[in-house]
């Protein structure tokens, strides 16, 4: 029997200090990065001029942040992690299995960055989000030591006292990243993820359970039994928890050809979404477009007319991170159209995308779904073909 205390304790990986604390940090790190800029910027205009030191400025503030992600994606590959995305400003990039994408995502008005990744089922998973939240600051705290020995060096030279201000600007970008604080959409400082796993989080917290879940699909495990656990512990969880616990239910309904059974689904989700804070459903904007997107395309299998399509209420910002699905639900469009040749190419291209993915639960899932699509083109390919003689014998 589990008691109230324990129902209502605030799960290790959402803990935070004492709201003073989180004042003083935040106001120390927007302290610490103006700082840090104006000092990198008066020192490229001193060294090279207003115009010269402008450019000078933005690229060495650009490359600081590029590294520090670049540390971050480095730490998270060597521990066996797998990278979903990195973006710094509206520089975006999507690891695939032969390569890389990137875009530059318009509208982005961040000049700061961020790293995505699922940590590996076959690691310690504590060791890993160690090393991988760590090696950022860590790459800053390394360049500010270095250009401020090897700027120390070369002065009175212009190139050494750049140098010097490349060092400050990299030390106040590393002091910042490990004060405890939280963004407007909710996401955690390196310092606040760092002392929530040096804690300890243990391994009934719901993060656990959602990466641990994550790690092994993503691995490409079939889902089977072992994800009951995790499962229960995320449906207890606060979100994203639940709406993951009801987005595996819609993807197992989908796979058995269930489209009610997925409507069902979709409309506990929206009951879901209703209880979001505005901070909330900002954060998980994209995941809930997922939702809605195969909501609608279950609808449309199922023979329901759609007031948006599948593609539109993806939306071209997940359509871009999810090209196998967008091009699943453009296939579904062609066929409900009687484009039966696009939608084929369509259906190829898209599993082409979902084999180039580093989620491999993609293959597998998608797989299921153009099948479905492939049976309902054929369906739709003989009705027409049984209605051709009937219409050769009305004009005879």
């Amino acid at each position: 029997m589990t008691d109230g205390a324990t129902m209502s304790r605030v799960p290790d990986s959402e803990w935070t200090p004492d709201a003073w604390v989180m004042t003083i940090s935040r106001s120390l790190q927007f302290m610490l990065l103006w700082i840090g800029m104006g000092v990198l910027f008066a020192g490229c205009f001193a060294s090279v001029g207003i115009a010269g030191g402008l450019f000078l400025g933005l690229a060495l503030s650009f490359a600081s942040v590029l590294l520090h992600e670049v540390g971050h994606a480095a730490a998270a590959v060597l521990s066996g992690a797998t990278v979903m995305r990195a973006r710094v400003g509206s520089v975006e990039l999507q690891p695939l299995r032969d390569g890389v994408r990137a875009r530059w995502k318009r509208g982005q008005r961040e000049f700061a960055g961020l790293v995505s990744c699922i940590p590996s089922p076959r690691a310690p998973l504590r060791r890993q989000m160690l090393v991988y939240i760590a090696a950022g600051p860590a790459i800053n705290a390394a360049l500010a030591i270095g250009a401020l020995a090897w700027g120390h060096a070369l002065l009175p030279e212009r190139f050494g006292a750049t140098l010097l201000f490349f060092g400050v600007f990299n030390a106040a970008i590393a002091a910042a990243n490990l004060l405890p604080w939280t963004t407007r959409s909710m996401l955690a400082s390196d310092g606040l993820q760092l002392l929530r796993w040096l804690r300890g989080i243990g391994n009934d917290d719901p993060q656990v359970a959602l990466l641990m879940f994550n790690a092994r699909l993503v691995s490409g495990e079939r889902f089977g039994d072992w994800a009951d656990d995790y499962l229960r512990v995320m449906a207890r969880s606060s979100q994203p928890g639940p709406l993951v616990v009801l987005w595996t239910r819609m993807k197992l309904a989908q796979a058995q050809g269930d489209w009610a059974r997925v409507d069902e689904v979709m409309r506990e989700v929206e009951l879901n979404i209703v209880g979001l804070s505005p901070q909330v459903a900002k954060a998980l904007e994209g995941f809930i477009a997922i939702l809605r997107c195969e909501a609608a395309f279950s609808r449309a299998m199922a023979g329901q007319t759609l007031e948006r399509s599948p593609v539109d209420i993806l939306g071209a910002d997940m359509g871009w991170l999810l090209p196998a699905v967008r091009l699943r639900c453009e296939a579904l469009e062609c066929v409900l159209q009687g484009e039966f040749d696009t939608a084929r190419m369509r259906l190829a291209e898209s599993e082409r995308w979902s084999n180039r993915s580093v989620d491999r639960s993609q293959e597998a899932g998608e797989m299921v779904l153009r099948e479905a699509i492939v049976a309902r083109m054929d369906r739709a390919r003989d009705a027409v073909t049984q209605q051709e003689p009937r219409i050769a014998l009305a004009q005879a």
